[in-house]
């Protein structure tokens, strides 16, 4: 993609059809991807692991293989995150029923799924949280509930 930034969620109405596309043909990890401001711009590493996470998308797969509905869904879900974070002024992205203490407001430490947790349990599935760097960040995930689609 052209040096400028690309479809924001932030701003209503965006149309991310021509990251979606390149996406679509791109040989890169789909965290790589989200990591790069000419595809989507405001994707930071929180939400990328976040969002990978609650799709259930393995990080490592390439863009070419990663299917159309699952990237609009990614796209959907960053919209619906991103506007709560400017409400809330906090990044909360783990759902009431996957925490450990699901009723009131997320705890301190119950507010991700995998961002900075590595090495502690996953809420959903008790796999050791992961971390390895890519795209110059440090990329967190659960090899189970993102394990790659075979």
């Amino acid at each position: 993609m052209e040096d400028r930034l690309g479809a924001d969620p932030l701003v209503p109405h965006a149309d991310p059809s021509a990251a979606i596309a390149y996406i679509r043909k791109a040989n890169t990890p789909l965290a790589a991807l989200l990591m790069d401001q000419a595809v989507f711009a405001g994707i930071g590493n929180i939400y990328r692991a976040e969002l990978l996470y609650r799709a259930r998308q393995d990080p490592f797969a390439r863009g070419n293989d990663v299917p159309e509905k699952t990237l609009n869904a990614l796209w959907r879900d960053a919209v619906k995150l991103m506007l709560d974070g400017m409400i809330d002024r906090r990044i909360v992205t783990t759902r009431a029923k996957d925490r450990p203490h699901p009723k009131g407001k997320a705890r301190p430490d119950e507010v991700h799924y995998v961002y900075r947790r590595h090495g502690q349990p996953c809420f959903v599935d008790g796999t050791i949280i992961q971390r390895q760097d890519l795209a110059g960040r440090t990329l967190y995930w659960c090899p189970t509930c993102q394990a790659p689609v075979r």
